[in-house]
């Protein structure tokens, strides 16, 4: 086993933050609805933050100008599946995960790497990115491997996303370099676009690497992970490295890839929103008295409405379960349930455990009894002063 590491990137992963600026403009959403949202949810006014979103709102406006005749092909290459999803049809044309940021430097070496596979290795890694659009958190190993182009395309049609993406997908799987000549311009582009404020990008990221690093310091990123979002993948002996996610700024996200034995392939990688820091942690909580607490909680009620995650979160009251016994027990695809799952831990009403290959989910009570106690003294006038 290698000799574990530890490394808080203080640079600019260009490629992937090119790929986040696209799917920001396909979204349409703009920083300063964000910034509002954001302040009214936690009641939480910026300090530092607000120099993060000046900045990114300059970087914002000069990129809506310069795509400004390439908006049609944005939208349909990068617009994501669903709200929180950060997967789209350009990432699985460039056969793109978060170990990717890993591989290349420059975007000319993409076209280079996605030229040389075979049909195979090609067929595999397009399976790949379907297995992480069916799970944008995180992803439970034991799949079948995706060596031909049937087993692609079937597991393609098990998705939990709209039939029209899936048309999508098919047509990029089966015609790669055209879709790829399409998008590769657009990528480069982005970079352009990103690297206009290299100055002051290079500033965040500088507070970011120092911010992690004192955090670091005083805990392990096992013991941090499992205080502030009680997700408990063990302890990685190859180590993990941490990169700042500017254009997403509130997305943080873990990538794990472990092999069929329970050993670990390669250093774990996490990216962090570069929101987080000083006036804004990871591990923000709503006010329980305040206006933001009951934004939380139409999220929390919302969700409790829908039966299946009802079910799954009844399932898992009292014990742990991993995708596929969710899958069977409720006659659900295993991508249905990690769709379900993501909405339940971005809401915090689910606890993860990682046990030797398996990924396990469990209720998380706590938060759960805080919001039916909230709306019981709201709505009945009694339950917790």
């Amino acid at each position: 086993m290698g000799q574990k590491k530890h490394t808080i990137s203080r640079n600019i992963d260009y490629i992937t933050e090119s790929i986040a600026l696209l799917q920001h403009l396909a979204m349409g959403k703009k920083y300063a609805d964000l910034q509002e949202s954001l302040q009214k949810k936690y009641a939480n006014p910026f300090q530092e933050g607000l120099k993060v979103f000046e900045l990114l709102k300059q970087m914002e406006a000069y990129a809506q100008k310069a795509f400004a005749k390439d908006m049609a092909a944005i939208q349909y290459y990068f617009s994501s599946y669903s709200s929180g999803n950060t997967n789209c049809a350009g990432k699985a044309a460039l056969l793109w995960e978060e170990a990717s940021c890993q591989k290349f430097q420059k975007i000319s070496e993409i076209a280079v790497f996605l030229n040389g596979l075979s049909e195979k290795e090609y067929c595999e890694a397009f399976g790949k990115c379907l297995q992480n659009i069916a799970n944008d958190i995180l992803t439970e190993d034991g799949s079948a491997p995706t060596a031909e182009p049937f087993d692609v395309v079937s597991r393609l049609m098990e998705l939990d996303i709209d039939d029209a993406e899936k048309w999508k997908l098919q047509k990029i799987f089966f015609a790669q370099k055209e879709h790829q000549a399409k998008i590769l311009p657009l990528l480069e582009k982005a970079e352009k676009c990103l690297r206009h404020f290299s100055e002051g990008l290079s500033s965040l990221t500088e507070r970011f690497y120092h911010y992690w690093a004192d955090i670091f310091q005083k805990y392990s990123p096992v013991s941090y992970l499992h205080e502030t979002l009680e997700i408990n993948l063990g302890e990685n002996p190859l180590g993990f490295c941490l990169y700042p996610s500017i254009v997403m700024p509130n997305v943080s996200s873990i990538f794990v890839e472990i092999e069929d034995d329970g050993s670990y392939k390669q250093m774990d990688i996490y990216r962090f929103g570069i929101l987080f820091g000083e006036d804004f942690s990871l591990q923000t909580d709503n006010a329980y008295t305040d206006d933001g607490y009951e934004t939380y909680l139409m999220q929390v009620l919302k969700l409790l409405a829908d039966k299946s995650k009802f079910e799954i979160l009844s399932y898992i009251r009292d014990k742990k379960a991993y995708g596929s016994q969710l899958a069977k027990h409720l006659n659900l695809t295993t991508a249905t349930i990690s769709h379900h799952m993501n909405a339940l831990l971005n809401a915090r009403l689910v606890k993860v455990e990682r046990v030797d290959t398996k990924v396990y989910y469990l209720s998380n009570k706590k938060a759960l009894e805080e919001a039916l106690d909230y709306s019981k003294r709201v709505l009945l006038g009694n339950g917790p002063k």
